[in-house]
């Protein structure tokens, strides 16, 4: 049985998210990114010290193992890099003594700043060919598909 038209566009979509995805979080691309900005850090911490930056207000470890979708040694093994770098402080946690939150840096802040300036410059390079409204339409696809599934 053939695919419906609706099923074969879905298709296309979903096999442009994911290359997407696959291509701009290899640590490959990250490392490129890292070594653009001269950002000397190793490439499969440069999403790390990206996500510790939106995160204004500090993250606890553990959330943000549980972000990145990494273990509890391997994200410790991360922060003790990105620390020893100089672009995380580990800070108490106010509301619980046996926690940290972990903030940017000065540095870190700094590298932050690169690594969104470059992705925009990525964005506009991918996207130069858009007229605005076509790109607000993207960014309005991209925000659904954020949307976590409802439960069936």
């Amino acid at each position: 049985m053939p695919a419906r038209p609706s099923e074969t566009t879905a298709a296309d979509l979903l096999t442009a998210v994911v290359g997407l995805i696959s291509n701009w979080t290899a640590a490959v691309t990250q490392g490129s990114i890292a070594a653009a900005i001269n950002l000397d850090i190793a490439e499969g911490d440069v999403r790390a010290l990206y996500v510790i930056g939106q995160h204004r207000a500090g993250v606890q470890p553990a959330a943000l193992a549980a972000e990145l979708r990494l273990s509890r040694p391997t994200m410790s093994k991360t922060l003790s890099r990105l620390a020893t770098a100089g672009l995380i402080d580990r800070t108490p946690s106010r509301t619980d003594a046996r926690s940290a939150l972990i903030e940017l840096s000065e540095s870190g802040q700094t590298a932050y700043d690169g690594l969104v300036l470059y992705g925009i410059r990525m964005v506009e390079r991918a996207t130069a060919g858009l007229r605005p409204d076509e790109i607000g339409t993207v960014t309005e696809v991209a925000r659904k598909l954020l949307q976590p599934e409802p439960s069936a």
